[in-house]
């Protein structure tokens, strides 16, 4: 059981709750103050406050179960960490034993330095900042769960066949057209989407789309201008109307049983399928990163909208 005074929601600084002797391990707990925000800046924060508390010589582990997040239910608020339905915790120590600690520090709730929208080449494939971030999956600290992997891979099977040359397209739409959140990455005009994927599919000589988007009107866009070639998980998507839907898209939630753990799981599955694509064209996003970050090593060819960002009109 966790002491219930651990938990701090006034103090979102960076401060020790629990301190003994240097000779004792340090937990760092990673937690976010930001509640309406998607599973992929989770990640990407997260990622963030590991390598940090690795270059302090710190014990990483994740809290989103004490701190809220749209991916638990309020009734599930301190009971289940949502980052385990997803991702295992970095060193596979859990939140009973690291706030069992002698020495525990509370992380910031915001970002630590990562080159999240900061700069647009960290979407560059070979990207030497982005390789560094790779490290991380390749050490095994920003490991997907073994369940779901094992419901994402049976899923690429059902998709795709051995020999299809698989073209990944990511783009956002809803929330990221409508209401153009400064300092974020701008996404393409449909049409213009849709030519530069056919163009690319010719050049790269795929037979197929994998398309990753909430965003139902560009589904449908994409079935009528690339038919069958173009596939999608079965998910839920959104139909975002400006005039009516005034919520980021994370508070937005769908009537179903178990929502809040099947959006993440959903996005999760989209994210890995786009990251296991042979090339990739993409518009910016916390998804898209967290898909390169994700990717192996063998994406043959990538290609990134960059249209600036809104409220910043220059491509870094």
């Amino acid at each position: 059981m966790i002491d219930p005074k651990l938990i701090d929601m006034e103090n979102w600084n960076e401060h020790y709750i629990k301190k003994s002797t240097s000779s004792k391990l340090t937990y760092y707990i990673i937690r976010r103050y930001s509640v309406n925000v998607g599973l992929f800046s989770n990640f990407t924060l997260f990622a963030g406050h590991i390598r940090y508390a690795l270059s302090n010589g710190w014990i990483p582990v994740v809290d989103m179960q004490n701190y809220r997040n749209n991916y638990l239910p309020l009734k599930k608020l301190g009971e289940e960490n949502a980052w385990e339905y997803y991702f295992e915790q970095p060193f596979r120590i859990g939140l009973e034993e690291a706030y069992s600690g002698d020495n525990i520090i509370l992380s910031t709730g915001h970002f630590v330095p990562f080159p999240q929208f900061n700069r647009m080449d960290i979407y560059e494939l070979h990207n030497k900042t982005l390789m560094e971030w790779k490290m991380l999956v390749k050490l095994g600290l920003l490991k997907v769960k073994p369940e779901r992997m094992e419901e994402i891979l049976a899923i690429k099977k059902e998709l795709f066949s051995p020999n299809d040359r698989v073209l990944g397209v990511f783009l956002r739409g809803t929330d990221y057209v409508a209401k153009k959140p400064k300092n974020h990455p701008i996404p393409p005009p449909p049409e213009y989407a849709t030519n530069t994927v056919l163009s690319r599919m010719k050049e790269w000589n795929c037979n197929k789309i994998f398309l990753a988007t909430e965003d139902r009107s560009l589904v449908e866009i994409f079935k009528n201008v690339f038919g069958d070639a173009c596939v999608t998980i079965n998910r839920e998507y959104v139909d975002y109307d400006p005039q009516k839907d005034v919520l980021w898209l994370p508070r937005l939630s769908i009537e179903r049983e178990d929502d809040n753990f099947l959006q993440g799981k959903e996005y999760l599955t989209e994210v890995m399928l786009f990251s296991m694509c042979n090339s990739l064209v993409f518009s910016g996003c916390n998804g898209a990163l967290g898909a390169l970050i994700l990717a192996s090593d063998n994406v043959e060819n990538s290609y990134f909208f960059n249209l600036g960002r809104y409220g910043i009109y220059d491509k870094l």
